[in-house]
């Protein structure tokens, strides 16, 4: 479906009793259309960063719509948990391990390690790289808002999950006493699509 068409299943559902304008019912798409790709770290949602190191700054630009690192660096037929993410570096690839921004004064001048300076998007090795090399990472990456015929990248199967969103939402509740009525139910229903999608989800990780 397309976000024009999950926006009019929202809409028939309140018998076109809301109050909501057509850019309210938008923005309200919008915020859920968030809230699932924000749920869990799904495997559209996870994209490539790149850069090149400097022997100048020890720092490279974060992609864009970079929101956090994902697991890397672990074998899938491997029965281990995945270790921490994981940022490589160089024509051979070699690890460096991402710490926290609080912890970053521990590795100082410390080889193999890197953090993120959310704050300013940039990604920062510990110790000052003396040769330009290329960087590789995996993150969870920010969605663009949706036109009005564009659809969400999940499948079709669980786009329903959006509209019981839209429709068990407090701004919505408080425009539409149907929606009051019948917001335990629409909570438990996107709920149960997005158990799915969650399920869907691991299958795309298996062998």
């Amino acid at each position: 479906m397309t976000k024009a068409q999950i926006i009019t299943k929202a809409q028939l559902y309140l018998d076109d009793t809301s109050e909501l304008s057509t850019q309210e019912f938008s923005d309200l798409f919008d915020k859920m259309y968030n809230v699932v790709n924000s749920a869990h770290t799904w495997e559209g949602t996870k994209a490539e960063g790149t850069g090149t190191t400097s022997t100048s700054v020890a720092s490279v630009a974060l992609a864009t719509g970079f929101l956090y690192f994902t697991a890397n660096n672990n074998y899938t037929d491997a029965s281990e948990e995945a270790g921490r993410p994981v940022v490589y570096r160089g024509s051979d690839y070699t690890p460096y391990k991402v710490v926290s921004w609080s912890d970053r004064r521990r590795y100082r001048d410390s080889e193999g390690y890197a953090y993120v300076d959310f704050a300013n998007s940039l990604l920062y090795f510990t110790k000052q790289p003396t040769a330009a090399e290329a960087v590789e990472y995996d993150y969870h990456m920010q969605q663009a808002a949706l036109a009005d015929g564009e659809s969400p990248w999940f499948p079709v199967e669980f786009h329903d999950a959006i509209y019981h969103l839209m429709v068990s939402d407090d701004f919505m509740i408080q425009a539409s006493d149907k929606a009051k009525s019948y917001a335990a139910e629409n909570r438990a229903a996107a709920e149960q699509f997005m158990d799915r999608m969650k399920y869907w989800n691991a299958q795309l990780v298996q062998i």
